[in-house]
């Protein structure tokens, strides 16, 4: 286990005290294991999930497929944390709002039964109403004993309406539900849901004791659908002028079911890339940018190469962002076991998320693609790469220290060249035959070691890596060039490239090998062509290329236009420049 952001625990440990019950979504981030997301992330998934299982196992807990009534859960709430969080609705009916409802209604007098007193802003009646059936609303409105009789007593099915009158000179109940002559009819609540009306005799109530508090129990075949919103009203009567009795609404009483006493199929899980590739944002806008950059380098590659200090210091700059940030910051070394993992996967039947789980490795790995079939090997190799971005700066270095350099003939490199294609087939080779043996072999790479470990590892793989980095300062890029099994896929799938950027003239190899000398790892010939196979793109060349002081051809047309007595008329070409112009052709 790698060391955490917060000690030498164990991961494992660190996740005691999570939310079991919310699952991988409850539990560490995965950053807490420093460079081993992916890993900590698979960890974390799987204790938080295992135990999330054992929760619904001990405590029985329902799993819904459809949204269902929460008829489980329940705590003490008053009538006012319960119309807080929505449970139940209130009208508040002042004197002054029973004025204006009975005007609205043109009648005058209230019937003697239930008198108006005090002032406008006293209060005429305080009702509340809710669904009855979740128990935080039913059973603390009514009582454990009435709302058992609701759930228990009643047929399979049985829905309520919990309605209670709270404070005020009014009631939802009335007298007249006692009267036979009145048909029992509690005439002062009604309910009203999608154009359907519902009243309720006495016959329907489970009332409360000491309270003015009721259950209304809903008709079965009635209808009624408690996940959409309905209405209960308040009802009241009064006198016209000529004796009538004529009925009016108080009040309103508007309802829908809060989403806390519902309870919802668990969301599909998030696929497990995906929090990778919302963690890592900034990141990837960061090697987005970079991408970028090194697009315009290689596009505009031209008017690059004619400025040698601007080259110079846009190369060496990229070189040491790919090795910092890349590299020991955000650890997207590209190396051998990516591909061998992507080429194994399709036979392992994972899916698509095992190919997106690390979010800047994908973005490299569609970036080196694409640039291989456009340009060949030498762009992942020459300006992506970690390691070879730590050969490189070492290797300047070496050069500023004036340490001697080595490099093969022409005939030793081509066999050299070789290494890395028999390392690329050993590891193919274990891979098949030996799957166990091949992680082992795959230590010929020493990326881990030097990028991703920053060299906090066992010391046989410290001396490797420090070994091939102190044999890359006297031959340049030594394990890129002739060890690296990256590489020598690279190298194998470059024969496939399309364009060939790097010019060539005549003059190249017969008689000037200026570009020959130049090239750092000895990528050209003597007879001046380039081996794009073996070419970092690293533009010397070209820089080399349009030196008009250094390159042959380019100096002597200089000195011959120094030399030319007046300019040429304008629109007609110098003989210089046109036979010049003439000789310019492309590798081929």
């Amino acid at each position: 286990m790698r060391r955490g952001r917060r000690g030498w625990w164990p991961f494992s440990r660190r996740c005691r005290g999570g939310e079991a019950r919310l699952g991988a979504e409850g539990g560490l981030p995965p950053a807490f294991v420093v460079g081993a997301t992916i890993s900590a992330r698979a960890m974390r998934n799987a204790v938080q999930e295992g135990a999330r299982m054992v929760l619904r196992y001990r405590t029985e807990e329902i799993t819904v497929t459809e949204p269902t009534i929460d008829m489980i859960n329940f705590k003490p709430m008053s009538p006012a944390q319960l119309v807080e969080d929505g449970g139940l609705v209130l009208a508040h009916v002042r004197n002054a709002d029973l004025q204006a409802a009975m005007a609205a209604a043109g009648v005058g007098d209230l019937l003697p039964e239930v008198p108006m007193t005090g002032g406008p802003d006293d209060i005429y009646v305080d009702v509340v109403a809710g669904y009855a059936n979740p128990p935080r609303i039913g059973r603390n409105g009514v009582g454990l004993e009435p709302y058992d009789t609701l759930v228990n007593g009643m047929p399979e099915g049985t829905m309520g309406i919990f309605v209670a009158t709270l404070g005020g000179v009014y009631d939802h109940r009335g007298t007249r539900f006692n009267n036979l002559s009145n048909g029992f009819a509690l005439e002062r609540i009604t309910l009203e849901q999608g154009g359907r009306a519902y009243r309720f005799e006495k016959s329907d109530m489970i009332s409360a004791r000491g309270k003015i508090a009721d259950i209304l129990i809903l008709p079965l075949d009635g209808g009624f659908d408690p996940m959409q919103p309905w209405r209960a009203d308040l009802h009241a009567a009064a006198l016209r002028a000529d004796g009538t009795r004529v009925p009016f609404v108080l009040a309103r009483l508007d309802y829908t079911l809060p989403a806390g006493y519902i309870l919802m199929p668990e969301a599909p899980p998030r696929p497990a890339w995906l929090e990778a590739w919302e963690e890592g944002a900034r990141d990837i806008a960061i090697l987005g940018a970079a991408l970028v950059l090194l697009t315009g380098i290689l596009a505009f590659q031209g008017a690059l190469t004619r400025r040698r200090q601007l080259h110079r210091v846009l190369r060496l700059g990229f070189l040491a962002f790919t090795l910092v940030w890349i590299g020991w910051i955000a650890s997207a070394q590209l190396s051998i076991v990516h591909l061998v993992n992507y080429l194994k996967a399709p036979f392992a039947d994972l899916d698509l998320g095992f190919y997106l789980a690390e979010p800047l490795i994908v973005i490299l790995s569609i970036y080196t693609a694409v640039s291989l079939v456009l340009l060949g090997r030498g762009v992942f190799c020459g300006w992506l790469c970690p390691f070879g971005a730590l050969q490189e700066l070492l290797a300047h270095a070496a050069r500023a220290l004036r340490l001697p350099q080595w490099n093969p003939s022409e005939g030793a490199q081509r066999r050299l060249w070789w290494g890395k294609y028999a390392s690329l087939g050993l590891i193919l080779s274990l891979v098949v035959l030996a799957p166990e043996a091949a992680t082992v072999a795959e230590e010929i790479e020493p990326f881990k070691t030097a990028i991703t470990a920053i060299f906090v590892r066992g010391l046989p793989y410290v001396v490797y890596a420090v070994a091939l980095l102190m044999i890359g300062l006297f031959t340049e890029r030594a394990f890129c060039r002739f060890l690296c099994p990256l590489g020598g896929a690279l190298a194998i799938l470059d024969r496939l490239h399309l364009l060939d950027l790097l010019k060539r003239r005549p003059e190249c190899g017969n008689p000037c090998h200026l570009c020959e000398r130049s090239c750092p790892v000895k990528a050209i010939g003597r007879s001046g062509k380039i081996e794009m196979a073996e070419c970092f793109q690293c533009l010397d060349c070209m820089v080399e290329y349009h030196d008009d002081r250094r390159c042959p051809p380019l100096a002597q047309m200089r000195k011959r236009n120094a030399r030319a007595p007046a300019a040429a008329p304008a629109g007609v070409v110098p003989p210089a420049f046109a036979a010049l112009a003439a000789r310019r052709t492309p590798s081929a």
